[in-house]
């Protein structure tokens, strides 16, 4: 797989994780109480998540930035 690939699958990864805490209260939520999505805050299940999709992110960012250079220096 080339860099931009990579890069691209690392900041659709984190696309996806800083969807998924949302995604998974509205879910649980849906069926029961609202202190079920309190308990998941009470947690740090969010704050996990955002760390998560912060490094993600970044090192997506970081394959693309290392695919553009690397062509442009190609180019040269």
């Amino acid at each position: 797989m080339s860099r931009r690939g990579v890069g691209a699958a690392f900041c659709f990864l984190s696309t996806f994780l800083y969807i998924l805490p949302n995604l998974l209260a509205a879910i649980i939520s849906s069926g029961s109480a609202f202190q079920t999505y309190t308990f998941l805050l009470d947690k740090n299940i969010v704050q996990q998540f955002t760390e998560i999709t912060v490094i993600t992110l970044i090192i997506g960012i970081i394959y693309l930035l290392w695919a553009e250079i690397s062509e442009f220096r190609k180019k040269k």
